[in-house]
């Protein structure tokens, strides 16, 4: 079965990431993704701390992936915690699988909770992600740390599948959208584009 992975941006980004024909890592990202939907501190964490595996770098080196949708990410954005204005209601899914990734030849690594945590580990091996990754979390609906049951549920269920530097555009194969109005913004920006992926409403994947 294929293991279906999520990164969350603005809408306001997919022009330009179309434009580029790819997804950028945080580091290269700036001068086409204007809209950040990030905390800045966690950024800052993000381009200093380095990744133990093979291709190295740092973690801003590399386009981040959820396991799951529905993320404690996109629910600090709804509460408005992250920046005053941001709606979830801005916030576009493009989804690919991690078959697509490694039949692409892409370098990645994964985690086993927030990359920026300090007990994270990190793999480049995919025959261990099953020992990383608990999916029992990334499919239940709730993911609020209750103690003494769920101690790192919350971390636990950001754990984050790393592509190396970039992400080419035709290896998103869906864009989840929160309402008709983004599915429409979407199709639209679509229109002229070679690579066209299923663009659909997914209300399940927000709050």
């Amino acid at each position: 079965m294929s293991i279906r992975i999520y990164h969350m941006t603005h809408v306001g980004n997919l022009a330009s990431i179309i434009k580029e024909g790819r997804l950028y890592c945080d580091a290269r990202a700036p001068r086409c993704n204007p809209h950040s939907i990030a905390y800045g501190h966690l950024k800052a964490m993000r381009a200093v701390k380095a990744v133990p595996v093979p291709p190295g770098g740092y973690v801003t080196d590399y386009v981040p992936f959820y396991f799951a949708p529905k993320s404690p990410m996109l629910y600090a954005i709804h509460r408005g915690y992250v920046k005053s204005g941001l709606s979830q209601t801005e916030i576009i899914y493009l989804v690919t699988t991690v078959e697509t990734v490694v039949q692409a030849n892409k370098l990645f690594v994964f985690t086993d909770r927030n990359a920026t945590s300090l007990n994270v580990r990190f793999s480049n091996d995919l025959s261990r992600l099953n020992q990383y990754v608990n999916w029992d979390i990334m499919r239940s609906p709730y993911w609020f740390d209750r103690l003494p049951d769920y101690p790192d549920r919350k971390s636990r269920r950001q754990a984050e599948f790393l592509v190396y530097q970039e992400l080419e555009w035709e290896l998103i194969e869906q864009i989840g959208v929160y309402d008709s109005t983004r599915l429409n913004m979407v199709q639209q920006l679509l229109q002229n584009t070679d690579h066209q992926p299923l663009v659909s409403v997914e209300r399940g994947w927000y709050y």
